[in-house]
């Protein structure tokens, strides 16, 4: 099978895109998968200095002389190219819609970091032209990829615990990761805006969300109590130590839904930030007719987490992640290998951004969605 042939809108020297998405990309299991042959940022420069980088990387991953494009400026350009087969999309959520419209349009399968849009209607926009061109999409919820989840859904699936009755999601962020709450820091200052659809639920519940439903089965109807303690947030210097400066904050920093699966099995949600570094980061308890399951961390923030998980109150032994990458690397692996239905794709991020928008109406209304 020839490799995919993949442009990277986003992709600089350093970053998200560079530090957890690419590098499994250039690693022994993926590199005759994948080969980077274009990367796109917002100026010459910087484009210039990333295509250095990652043609040395992808010559040295697969033994031939990789030459990388490099563009900058609008998506058109890279995902114009005749030599790229797909595009990833990993930039600033309010620039999502705009920048894989292009890749759509050209014809050209899609990765696209979540939350794939600012809203329900943005992802809607993008399901319904990818549908249309009949392009393949890939979308960066790679917590449904993670060992612990895979390890739970397959309890669940055993039936170990019989009928599934309730739930229970708990996920904090504190101060020792700032990004919402009472501190942040000056990259983050779009996250805490609620126009830009980069907030504490879209994102951090967004993907804990993905992977609770990949596991468990969809939200059927949901209510819930948003509120923002933190009106402001304290700029934190390159140190992480407080500054004077402050920002005005207006996403909900605690966030509590709670309602029925569609498996009638009753859900509860909390989500918060801005709490003290001591508070447990992680739990999730599933109570079935005939067992439980207890998932914990207390002490690594949710996008590092690596929990313990309990049946019936004993300590399971599973693989654990085997790096920093496990999980992304499982989800290029499956797109590559065309394992449908086990990766994140358009249509399902649309029913999870569905999801979070209902939790944000319910709360502004104070009434009970309904989801279809």
């Amino acid at each position: 099978m020839a490799p995919i042939r993949l442009g990277f809108i986003g992709l600089s020297s350093s970053g998200w895109a560079s530090s957890n998405l690419a590098p499994p990309l250039f690693q022994p299991s993926l590199s005759s998968k994948y080969h980077v042959v274009a990367v796109s940022t917002s100026n010459p420069d910087s484009a210039a200095e990333s295509a250095k980088k990652y043609s040395e990387l992808g010559s040295k991953a697969t033994g031939r002389d990789i030459k990388v494009k490099a563009y900058h400026g609008s998506a058109e350009h890279i995902s114009a190219d005749s030599d790229v087969d797909m595009v990833a999309v990993s930039i600033k959520t309010m620039l999502h819609k705009e920048a894989a419209l292009k890749v759509i349009e050209a014809g050209k399968d899609l990765f696209l970091e979540w939350p794939a849009g600012k809203n329900a209607k943005e992802t809607e926009e993008l399901y319904e032209a990818a549908k249309k061109k009949g392009i393949k999409s890939l979308i960066g919820t790679q917590f449904r990829f993670s060992s612990f989840a895979r390890e739970v859904k397959s309890i669940v699936n055993s039936g170990k615990i019989g009928r599934v009755l309730s739930t229970s999601l708990f996920l904090s962020y504190t101060h020792d990761s700032p990004a919402w709450g009472k501190y942040n820091i000056p990259g983050h200052s779009y996250l805490v805006k609620a126009d830009n659809g980069a907030g504490m639920l879209d994102i951090g519940a967004g993907h804990a969300l993905e992977m609770f439903q990949y596991v468990l089965g969809p939200i059927a109807s949901l209510s819930s109590t948003t509120y923002n303690p933190y009106p402001e947030t304290i700029i934190l210097d390159q140190d992480f130590s407080p500054t004077r400066e402050k920002i005005s904050q207006d996403i909900p920093t605690q966030a509590s839904a709670s309602g029925l699966l569609q498996n009638h099995a009753v859900f509860s949600l909390h989500v918060q930030s801005g709490v003290a570094k001591d508070a447990i980061k992680f739990m999730w308890l599933i109570d079935g007719e005939e067992g439980n399951i207890r998932v914990e961390d207390k002490t690594r923030p949710f996008f590092q987490t690596d929990p313990d998980v309990f049946l019936n109150g004993h300590k399971v032994e599973f693989e654990k992640e085997e790096d920093q990458y496990a999980r992304v690397r499982r989800a290029w692996d499956a797109f590559a290998n065309g394992r449908i239905g086990e990766y994140t794709s358009l249509e399902d991020a649309l029913k999870n951004r569905r999801v979070v928008d209902a939790i944000k109406e319910s709360a502004i209304t104070g009434r009970k969605i309904t989801l279809q």
